[in-house]
């Protein structure tokens, strides 16, 4: 009994699954599929259902998981703009802003639009802090020379664009450095709208090669001339061939004037250059050169530097003396005013200037000047075109070329109030009082005065300028060449020098307390 019961259990093991038929064989399935499924397992073991189950839930947790990723990644869009930095688009019917007697403005941010305010009158001091609040005495270095950085010679110095931040010499140009210094000089948002709007413009019309067409915009004068014009206004806005919306403009500016060098460093346009086009130039290229620090820039600089005191300037050695239109001519102070300023520059910039050259600008106004006597009621200090004599726009000429050679602001108040007295203060009318070439020295020199010469002088040109300024059209931002020089240069040098006259807050640091 026991045996046999052993025999059954081995010859006939028992069903777990019902018999699946013979191959080929039809077999009708008892019930439904689920009822079949159910029937199946139920004989299974526990483990082995549990296990089915979970895999089939992990599964289908699975499933859905990577279905709602794929649907969100669908919905995502990263976009990157890698498109260069431009300058706004010009907008004809973009308001201006007027303001008069702004408070100052100490945020970073850029500019908005606003309606007009008039604000209380605001004293502008006659002695202006420096703009980094640093010690005044060692912001305007040694007392003798102005300046912490020397230029060579007898009491001469490298004063422009003394100051800093990170930019150097030139770092007071930026945004921040603009508005800061443009309100405690007596600028403010009228001023650096007028600014801004001059820019566009000339950003509108520049060439494809990256000069200004003179002849194009009504002027006589060279493309090489106004294109230095032009360049030293986005330079002294803080644009460089680096930095700045107009970064584009100045390097193609940059460029085009380095095609025009000669290999002794001459800047020349063909039948058209002469001293005044190289001066300017070069001035331009000497700012470039110590704001953006491109290679090819500095190299250009140098070599201009080199031509003009060691080919140009009249005389020899230690007998130099000032420059004109071709090299070795007996100088005239208007083109050594362009000479003196570009070779200051370019000593701030760090280019190597002969210091022989700088004592034979000193001894070239010295033959100019015109003392005065003991009736005089403004002390002298008055300035010739080719020797000694009065003239405002000459007169106003020296006083600047002293100031930036070390004289101190004693020595030049006869001078700056003669010219004020007798050239007037800025105004724009169309019977000749237009003249943008005295008040662009006039400016400078004012500005660096202080006192309430400036003051008066100030408030006549934020009044001739920004209101005389085109609004509208083609020509929105441009000033209309009228007056003194302007058939020489056109809407696009007259623009260009509004420009660099409503710079004069920032362009240049004040040399005096």
């Amino acid at each position: 009994m026991r045996m046999e019961t052993r025999r059954e259990m081995e010859t006939e093991p028992a069903e777990v699954f019902p018999p699946v038929g013979a191959p080929g064989e039809n077999l009708e399935l008892e019930g439904t599929f689920t009822e079949s499924l159910i029937a199946r397992m139920g004989g299974a073991p526990w483990w082995i259902i549990s296990g089915a189950f979970h895999a089939l839930l992990l599964l289908l947790l699975t499933l859905i998981g990577m279905a709602v990723m794929r649907s969100g990644t669908q919905d995502i869009v990263i976009t990157t703009n890698l498109e260069k930095q431009k300058p706004p688009e010009y907008e004809e019917t973009r308001p201006r802003d007027v303001f008069k007697n702004p408070v100052p403005v100490e945020s970073e941010l850029p500019p908005v639009e606003h309606p007009v305010v008039t604000h209380e009158e605001v004293e502008v001091a006659d002695h202006r802090e420096t703009a980094d609040e640093m010690e005044d005495s060692k912001a305007r270095g040694d007392e003798n020379s102005i300046s912490d950085v020397p230029l060579g010679g007898t009491g001469v110095s490298a004063s422009i664009g003394v100051g800093g931040g990170g930019g150097g010499a030139f770092g007071q140009r930026g945004v921040g450095g603009r508005r800061r210094l443009a309100a405690k000089g007596g600028g403010g948002q009228a001023t650096e709208s007028a600014v801004d709007a001059a820019l566009r413009w000339l950003a509108r019309h520049q060439e494809a090669d990256g000069r200004w067409d003179c002849a194009k915009h009504g002027g006589k004068m060279n493309d090489l001339a106004v294109t230095g014009l032009a360049l030293l206004a986005f330079l002294g806005a803080g644009h460089t061939e680096k930095v700045g919306i107009y970064k584009d403009h100045v390097k193609r500016a940059a460029a085009w004037i380095r095609t025009t060098q000669m290999p002794n460093g001459y800047y020349h346009q063909a039948g058209t250059s002469n001293g005044y086009a190289h001066a300017i130039a070069s001035l331009a290229m000497a700012e470039a050169a110590g704001m953006g620090r491109v290679a090819d820039t500095v190299q250009s600089a140098q070599k201009a530097v080199t031509y003009s005191c060691e080919i140009h300037q009249q005389g020899e050695g230690s007998g130099k003396l000032g420059w004109r239109y071709g090299p070795k001519e007996p100088g005239d102070l208007s083109v050594t005013g362009w000479f003196v300023m570009a070779l200051k520059s370019a000593k701030v910039a760090g280019l190597k200037v002969p210091t022989q050259s700088i004592d034979g600008a000193v001894s070239f106004l010295d033959l100019c000047e015109q003392k005065g006597n003991a009736n005089d009621p403004y002390g002298g200090h008055r300035y010739g075109y080719l020797g000694p004599g009065a003239g405002v726009r000459t007169t106003a000429i020296g006083c600047l070329c002293r100031q930036f050679l070390g004289w101190k602001k004693e020595e030049l108040q006869g001078g700056v109030e003669f010219f004020v007295a007798q050239g007037g203060t800025p105004a724009w009318a169309q019977n000749g009082s237009v003249d943008l070439y005295y008040w662009y020295y006039g400016t400078l020199c004012v500005f660096q005065q202080g006192g309430d010469a400036w003051k008066r002088w100030n408030e006549a040109l934020k009044k001739a300028l920004c209101e005389n300024q085109r609004k509208g059209g083609d020509e929105d931002g441009s000033w209309d060449p009228i007056g003194h020089f302007a058939d020489e240069w056109g809407r696009a040098g007259q623009t260009a020098m509004g420009c660099l006259c409503l710079e004069v807050y920032y362009r240049y640091l004040p040399l005096y307390r």
